[in-house]
């Protein structure tokens, strides 16, 4: 397939027809070229199939995996990769082109309603399972779209509210993560935001698809719009974007624009030229088609909720034994909530139920306890014989679709009434409780976590959620999971708080870098779970750090090594953190910064080296003076942790960095601000040596011209005398 050749014969509707998508769920082919549609489709959780994706008829089934917050909870890039092979085989089975998947959209507020659907707060987190993820599936042929570009992190109002974010906090956090799977990964496509950027809705701004996106994250692919979410066509061409979804709405109104001068036809051609190279990839999938086994993909969904699961207190009750006096209560363990809805909606292959899959560790006491929204004291008085009972109670709750899904953002971060209502009166007679939570973000627990034994965090675990939660609780696996966000201790404690949602015109990010547990570590602000944080059945020690140098410059890289051991008497999984401590900084920092992970495996008694290697990237700042990342010479701590908050070793290096941060100062700055630099700092301490010359209080404010002309002239200078000593000090600044 010759692109260059194609554009040539193409028509002028052939070329605008390529613009706009056909249907729901095609983008347009060129028949009279041979050149077929191509079908996309949801989601990030696994495959929405049709038998008829023209008519949207006859869902058909594919393996639902866990939601993108358990599948970051996993902190596995291979396993992760391995779901989106999986999920591209499926697509492959079924004749999808292109997945419209994985979103990593920033999490600034736990109320967000989409945030099950995004995987973390941490920005090189959520970078490096999405590039793991897009890898998996393009792997197999299929294309990714990787969305929602850019600052789209509230439902509120999605597709009118304007976001207003300072650049750095842009570059360091909400479009790192794209920046780092373009670079990776490179999805085939791009989908963009329904919102506005400063004012401006994303699918037709220069400063977002274009200046951004092209040239400063060297985006090569395809930029597709969210469904609906084009405005005005004309700016939408102009400015970057390639491909309006769904069904077309301006097509005549193109070409009557290219025609008339308002639209070039080499900016058409320029958009065409992007989407024919993308159909040039998809044709050549030979796995275009080739069916999949489903039932071994059910395997694969099963050890990502295995490893999803986040055990996040254990007093001594987990795990059970067979035979013991256990009573089992919740509807969520008849009918779990698998799922968040919206866009990751599908038809599970199969569906696991934990009360089945009990069945096969024994005969256990259980009761509804609630079900819906409404409580039922019959129900509620079932529970209660139960838990009272049972020498421990495994509490099953939730959030509901009606609480947590796409299209709005939560009220509150309760659990729905009737299950509050239900947890206390257990509470009351049973002092053993294990609360067993499926939401895709965190809860209120502060009024119960110190009556509580245990609290295991499962998510919405997807299709094979029964096997991997019970095998869990009964200590066959051995939970691995790590936070991949934090748990506040009190929604009020949350920065964004009293700002989220926006409900009018403009969602201000004044917190800036401040966000998850950059905020909570740099301010000393109480949570519940810190971020990173996950319990096991054994215990694991650390021990032996090694840096591979003490001193490193740009272009480098730093082998980070640590010795970890299993201490305990079981198989466990260990994920060791490395975070980035920016001893001293010219601009502000937070605390840490999380830079490198690895999941490694070990028997009892048995210890690995793990070795994670810091690039350039993780000392680096971005600089808005100059437009780019750059990095500060000086002290940086390298952090082993468990968690963001139990930091275990650490060292320290020096970064002797090439780049100049900060622009040179001229001798009209203020002196305060060449005293915070070492060379001018020196400069203007040569000067005051001289006649033991003293800054006065108000002095630091004034520029440093009008401090040293003042004081030369007090000392008896003539206008041409201090020129010259001004010269002879501070000729480097001039």
């Amino acid at each position: 397939m010759n692109v260059n050749e194609i554009i040539k014969q193409m028509t002028l509707e052939e070329k605008v027809k390529l613009l706009t998508g056909r249907g729901r769920w095609k983008f347009n082919g060129i028949p009279r070229l041979g050149i077929r549609d191509f079908v996309c489709s949801d989601g990030p959780h696994g495959l929405r199939a049709f038998e008829n994706f023209d008519g949207e008829s006859n869902i058909q089934p594919a393996t639902l995996f866990p939601c993108a917050a358990a599948m970051a909870s996993t902190w596995n890039l291979d396993l992760i990769k391995k779901v989106g092979r999986t999920i591209g085989e499926e697509c492959n089975h079924y004749k999808v082109d292109v997945l419209l998947a994985p979103g990593v959209n920033g999490k600034r507020n736990p109320l967000a309603g989409r945030n099950f659907e995004y995987y973390s707060e941490d920005p090189y987190l959520t970078g490096k399972i999405a590039s793991s993820y897009i890898k998996g599936v393009q792997s197999v042929g299929v294309g990714t779209s990787l969305k929602h570009f850019i600052l789209n992190e509230q439902e509120t109002g999605r597709r009118y509210v304007s976001s207003k974010c300072d650049k750095r906090t842009l570059r360091e956090i909400y479009a790192l993560p794209f920046e780092m799977a373009i670079k990776e990964a490179k999805p085939m496509t791009i989908m963009c935001s329904y919102n506005r950027i400063d004012g401006v809705y994303a699918s037709e701004s220069k400063d977002v698809l274009t200046k951004l996106l092209r040239r400063k994250l060297k985006y090569k692919g395809v930029v597709i719009s969210d469904w609906g979410a084009v405005q005005n066509k004309f700016n939408s061409i102009n400015n970057g974007l390639d491909i309006e979804m769904p069904e077309p709405r301006h097509h005549e109104d193109v070409i009557k624009a290219v025609k008339d001068g308002i639209i070039s036809e080499k900016k058409i051609d320029k958009r065409v030229r992007y989407i024919l190279k993308m159909y040039q990839k998809l044709l050549s999938n030979r796995r275009h088609g080739k069916p999949t086994d489903f039932e071994k993909n059910h395997l694969v969904a099963q050890k990502v909720a295995r490893e999803a699961i986040v055990l996040l207190k254990n007093e001594n009750v987990l795990p059970l034994y067979k035979g013991e006096n256990v009573g089992f209560i919740g509807e969520l363990l008849i009918e779990p909530r698998i799922n968040g809805g919206g866009s990751s909606s599908l038809k599970p292959y199969r569906i696991e139920k934990p009360l089945e899959e009990l069945s096969e560790y024994g005969d256990y006491k259980h009761a509804i306890g609630y079900k819906g929204d409404e409580i039922d004291e019959e129900l509620v008085n079932d529970a209660l014989e139960v838990a009272r009972t049972s020498s421990k109670v495994i509490l099953f709750v939730g959030t509901t679709s009606k609480i947590e899904s796409e299209g709005f953002d939560r009220k509150n971060m309760d659990l729905p009434l009737n299950q509050q209502h239900l947890l206390e009166k257990v509470l009351e007679v049973n002092d053993n409780v294990v609360l067993v939570n499926s939401s895709g973000s965190p809860i209120n627990l502060a009024p119960y976590i110190d009556r509580l034994k245990g609290v295991v965090q499962t998510w919405f675990l997807g299709q094979a959620n029964a096997k991997a939660l019970i095998e869990v609780l009964f200590g066959k696996t051995n939970p691995s999971g790590k936070l991949s966000e934090t748990w506040p201790l009190h929604y009020d404690n949350v920065i964004t708080s009293r700002t989220f949602p926006e409900k009018y015109e403009e969602a201000k990010y004044t917190e800036g870098l401040y966000t998850g547990y950059r905020y909570f570590d740099s301010f000393k602000i109480p949570v519940l779970f810190p971020f990173g944080f996950g319990l096991s059945y054994t215990e694991f020690e650390y021990s032996n750090l090694r840096l591979s140098k003490k001193e490193l410059t740009n272009g480098e890289t730093l082998t980070v090594s640590v010795d970890v051991t299993n201490v305990g008497k079981i198989r466990g999984q260990e994920v060791v953190q490395v975070y980035v401590k920016d001893k001293e900084c010219h601009f502000d920092v937070c605390e840490k910064y999380l830079k490198g992970f690895a999941k490694v495996t070990l028997k009892p008694k048995e210890t690995k080296t793990v070795t994670i290697t810091l690039d350039e990237s993780a000392f680096s700042m971005f600089v808005e003076e100059f437009d780019k990342f750059m990095v500060e010479s000086g002290e940086f701590e390298i952090l082993i942790g468990k968690n963001v908050s139990e930091i275990v070793l650490k060292d320290t290096i020096y970064f002797d960095s090439k780049d100049e941060i900060t622009k040179p100062l001229t001798i009209k700055h203020p002196v305060m601000m060449w005293l915070r630099r070492p060379n001018e700092k020196a400069a203007v301490e040569r000067f005051l040596s001289e006649n033991d010359r003293k800054l006065s209080w108000w002095g630091y404010e004034d520029p440093l011209i009008k401090v040293v002309t003042r004081m030369l002239r007090n000392e008896g200078f003539k206008d041409d005398q201090i020129d010259e000593e001004i010269r002879k000090y501070f000729r480097d600044f001039m």
